[in-house]
């Protein structure tokens, strides 16, 4: 026992990631077994790793540091608009952008009234991926990266692992290309939106409002023109990733004293 701890404190990510990836995919297989008709409960994965890794790595002064990122809200108000707003822009963009290359006009009606979206962004938030992966991708491993990496490879590198635990997806139909390489891309924009808050929080507000603007802002779409659509996504979040290293640089993501997230065990 002294010994897996030993090694757990000297390779934190490692036990992380390799944590986080064998927790999810193990738990995928009832959700795979129900062909997607059960809670899924793989998406908490990556909390469970990353409270598990600090607590045994760091004492109770890391996990704390994970709460406390986690519940951050003081920040710019630019920084929430920039949260709630960027995704769904880029998704709208793309919606625009897609008749004017051929495809259909889109079915707006198909989007369903906010009364019925508003309660399912509401269960998503929380089983569907946000709540289980935020405050381990950027709470956990994103300021550990940083420690030892530029911002760009600690997003790349974190990018990479974030898209491979999405794989088990592609067994109920539900992962494609398009929606891989835009996790590595949403990768860049996750680090550069934490680097200049310290707030996990921002990022969870992110990933649901980029994760319920492509469900519902995309039905407007069916078929081959859904897909490009997707693509034009993908091409958007792209120029915003090349965009913010070219503005920034490849070393923070900030152009002030960056505002890091707390990680008491990760020096």
């Amino acid at each position: 026992m002294i010994s897996l701890l030993s090694l757990v404190r000297r390779h934190q990510l490692i036990s992380f990631f390799s944590m986080a990836l064998g927790l999810t995919w193990l738990l995928f297989i009832p959700f795979w077994l129900t062909k997607g008709d059960s809670i899924p409960w793989f998406t908490f994965g990556p909390v469970v790793a990353a409270f598990t890794v600090a607590a045994l790595s760091g004492s109770l002064a890391s996990v704390k540091a994970i709460l406390a990122s986690m519940v951050k809200w003081r920040v710019h108000p630019l920084w929430y608009l920039v949260a709630f707003g960027l995704p769904f822009a880029a998704q709208l963009a793309s919606i625009l952008i897609n008749p004017l290359l051929g495809a259909s006009a889109p079915a707006w009606s198909n989007i369903p009234a906010m009364s019925e979206i508003l309660p399912i962004i509401a269960l998503y938030a929380v089983f569907s991926g946000p709540l289980g992966e935020e405050p381990g991708w950027r709470g956990f491993a994103t300021p550990r990266l940083l420690a030892s990496h530029s911002a760009l490879t600690a997003s790349l590198i974190l990018g990479v692992l974030w898209a491979i635990w999405h794989f088990p997806l592609g067994l109920v139909g539900d992962l494609s290309v398009y929606g891989t390489i835009n996790v590595l891309l949403a990768g860049i924009v996750f680090t550069w939106l934490c680097q200049n808050t310290g707030s996990v929080l921002l990022a969870f507000i992110m990933h649901v409002t980029h994760q319920n603007s492509v469900r519902f802002l995309g039905k407007v779409f069916t078929g081959g023109d859904y897909v490009q659509q997707q693509w034009i996504g993908v091409a958007i979040w792209a120029m915003i990733a090349a965009a913010i290293v070219a503005y920034y640089g490849t070393e923070s993501f900030v152009r002030r004293p960056k505002v890091a997230l707390a990680v008491a065990s990760a020096a």
